[in-house]
Order: C-alpha cells, then structure tokens, then sequence
C-alpha cells in the first residue's frame, strides 16, 4: 500500500512540474513576442508576418520541448520511487524550472512596467526565487547523503 501511495504522490508531483514547465512554455512566448514588438515595427505588414512565423514556430518547438519534458520527468520521479529519491528528484527538477520561470517574469515584468503597487506580481516573483534557490540548495545538500 505504501508503494502505491509513494506512485500517487509522484504523478501529483509530476503534474505539478509539468503545468510550471506549460506556464514556462507561455510566458517564454511572450517574452519573445514582446521582444520582437519591441524593437521591430509591428505596424510594416511584412514585419508582422515574420512575427507571426515566428510565434508559430516557436510554439511547435517550445511544445515539443514540453513533451520530452513531460516523458523524461515521469519516468525519473518513476525510478525515483523505486529507489527512495522521489524527493531529490522532484527539487533537481523543479528548482531550474523555478528559477527559468523567475527570469522569464522579471524580464517581462522590466518589459511590460511593474509598478510598486502591483504587490501580487512581486510576491510571484519572490516566491519563484525562494522556492527555486530553496529547492536548488535542498538538492545539493539534505538529499545528497540518502543517494549513492
């Protein structure tokens, strides 16, 4: 039974690395598109199709890149189980993605204007650093005498 629940608990992590690794995927592609908005001229017909080839492409890849994501991720944690490392797996994971997801904000955020009175968006973005940095020194240190 225990073996089961230690499964369940893989899958619920897992799901949860992939929908920041998908919420990476989108705000990655708007960073991109802001980007190009930014130092192109939107308004020149040609220019704007160019944008939308690019978009397009970048959303195949960035999917792409997410499926890998998503198969390589579930088979580790599902090993990870196997040998007792679920959790030094889930923080080697999850703490890039994290801090991936910190730069993609505070760059967008630099972009897009962040005013001080916007408290939600400077909670996200010290939530994202706190986490990945904890989650990253977690995995170099508490778990690293459990693996062999």
């Amino acid at each position: 039974m225990k073996k089961v629940l230690n499964f369940a608990f893989a899958y619920i992590l897992w799901i949860f690395d992939i929908g920041l690794a998908l919420l990476l995927f989108f705000r990655s592609r708007t960073l991109v598109l802001d980007i190009l908005i930014l130092f192109g001229n939107p308004n020149n017909w040609q220019y704007s199709q160019i944008i939308n080839l690019i978009d397009r492409f970048l959303v195949v890849i960035l999917g792409l890149g997410w499926l890998v994501f998503m198969i390589f991720v579930e088979e580790y944690f599902r090993t990870g189980v196997s040998r007792g490392e679920l959790l030094k797996r889930f923080a080697r994971i999850t703490a890039p993605v994290l801090l991936s997801l910190f730069v993609v904000d505070l760059i967008l955020s630099r972009l897009q204007g962040i005013d001080s009175g916007n408290w939600l968006q400077w909670l996200a973005l010290a939530v994202e650093l706190g986490a990945g940095t904890g989650l990253l020194v977690l995995s170099k240190t508490r778990f690293a005498s459990k693996s062999t």
